[in-house]
């Protein structure tokens, strides 16, 4: 025990040195929040529902529409809309305007447009979205006239827009549809992902790097293998749960005391005992691939070669991320539900979809039951390979001899 403590304060010390520890504490879940709320606020900034707001640039100066009308349609125009819209009396004088870049686009009505419905519209360029504003704002403004009343206009265009949901069971937790909820899932799936492969990089650097400067020579003739790797998972678990849980507090204070940002954005509900389900699957995750890479960097006499395996050790991780939207559109779905419960994809699989929806009680319980089952599997078997003759060997790794390994540990039963 004497000798674990003592790996173990050494790995925490040496990791606290580290610049990259730091950063990844602190800068690096600032820039994955940057990454998944900028976008979102921006869009919200630019985009909003008014129809006036989508006419307006980023500098706020309108884009004036013309129009035409032959039919008679049109006889009053809303106070707050005359400056973006401005009649013509005939199309030789809009299309004037239009080259001059007074106006931005041309709508005319000709005289059958109450039996055909047709509109012409005229435009220096093709522009899908400013188009579409533009023909939303066009098609008010003649409900309006036709009806003789904005009110009733607004409810024929959108007859639904004030349906209200309600189920027989409701659901605790759906933050599918809010925007907070959105950048919070795929936030969670990205620093769980890059917590989980770093924390696990620093086993594999720590073991490989002893091999290259002949520490672990040393090192071995005062304590035992699997010493040595308990003390280097246990400290280095440590840091990482450290790393965690000043991310986690973060998280807290954010949704707790952070309304002013997230009020453009929606509420995040997060289901009872989430934070405990959060760390928890962190931990046994790090303890299944820090055991993995461990494994791999007692096999591998340098750095160069142990890092050309790390791809394959971390490919399940990264399977939730390339299907990441159905944890958004189906998140309690076949495949959703199979990857977070499949172990090696259930660290940032399950606390993706609990940070989603609402999930059955005993999946993210059972997803844990596995993961933990998993995380002590793979650390019997990598104690396995942490022996004398693979630390202090410097032949070359392969995944001829990478098998040719694995089949006789697991074979010897030891």
């Amino acid at each position: 025990m004497h000798n674990i403590t003592l790996v173990l304060r050494h790995e925490i010390a040496t990791t606290l040195r580290k610049r990259s520890f730091w950063f990844t504490t602190f800068v690096f879940p600032l820039l994955i929040l940057a990454f998944s709320l900028i976008p979102q606020l921006l869009t919200d900034r630019f985009v909003g529902d008014d129809p006036v707001s989508l006419l307006t640039g980023p500098a706020g100066a309108p884009q004036q529409i013309g129009y035409v009308d032959q039919a008679g349609v049109i006889t009053t125009v809303p106070a707050d809309l005359s400056s973006l819209l401005e009649a013509f009396p005939d199309r030789e004088t809009a299309e004037q305007a239009l080259h001059a870049g007074q106006i931005s686009q041309i709508y005319l009505l000709p005289a059958d447009f109450m039996q055909t419905g047709e509109v012409v519209v005229v435009a220096p360029s093709l522009s899908p979205l400013a188009g579409e504003q533009n023909e939303n704002l066009l098609r008010w403004v003649v409900a309006a006239n036709l009806l003789k009343d904005e009110q009733r206009a607004d409810l024929v265009l959108a007859p639904t827009a004030a349906v209200q949901e309600t189920v027989i069971a409701p659901a605790e937790v759906d933050n599918r549809s809010s925007a907070a909820g959105f950048g919070v899932s795929f936030a969670l799936m990205f620093i769980l992902f890059f917590s989980i492969t770093m924390s696990s990089g620093y086993m594999l650097q720590s073991v490989v790097k002893e091999k290259e400067n002949r520490t672990a020579e040393v090192l071995l003739t005062s304590l035992k293998p699997q010493e040595l790797m308990i003390g280097k998972v246990v400290g280095l678990g440590c840091l990482a749960l450290l790393q965690m849980t000043i991310w986690v507090g973060g998280g807290r204070l954010l949704l707790n005391r952070g309304a002013d940002l997230l009020a453009g954005l929606g509420s995040v509900t997060l289901p009872a005992g989430f934070w405990v389900y959060l760390v928890l699957y962190f931990l046994f995750g790090y303890l299944v691939y820090s055991s993995e890479l461990g494994a791999i960097g007692a096999l591998a006499p340098s750095a160069r070669e142990g890092s050309q395996f790390t791809f394959v050790i971390i490919l399940p991780l990264l399977i939730p991320l390339w299907f990441n939207s159905i944890f958004l559109n189906d998140p309690n779905g076949t495949l959703a539900t199979v990857l977070s419960l499949f172990p090696l994809t259930a660290p940032t699989a399950m606390i993706t979809r609990l940070a989603s929806a609402s999930v059955p009680a005993w999946q993210p319980v059972a997803g844990l039951i596995l993961l933990a089952v998993t995380a002590w599997f793979f650390i019997r078997l990598a104690a396995r390979f942490f022996r004398a003759d693979t630390l202090l060997s410097d032949t070359s790794l392969s995944w001829t001899r990478l098998r040719g390994e694995l089949r006789n540990t697991v074979g010897s039963g030891k």
